[in-house]
């Protein structure tokens, strides 16, 4: 099953690196959370839902709401 993140890339023709570019971390790190080796911090998704315009939680299913 796809990573919503990797959908979300793909869906508006932009790169991982594109993406670590505007949220400050390496093309690396976007991928290792994709593959879940990495697990990413509140902070660091809300950076990457800002730089797709997406909500937080289509990106990350397992953040909810409060």
């Amino acid at each position: 099953m796809q990573h919503p993140l990797t959908a979300t890339l793909e869906t508006q023709g932009r790169s991982a690196r594109w993406l670590a570019k505007r949220v400050g971390v390496s093309p690396a790190y976007i991928t290792r959370v994709i593959q879940g080796e990495r697990t990413a911090s509140s902070e660091f998704k809300g950076k990457v839902a800002e730089a797709l315009g997406v909500p937080e939680s289509l990106l990350f299913p397992e953040t909810r709401a409060a």
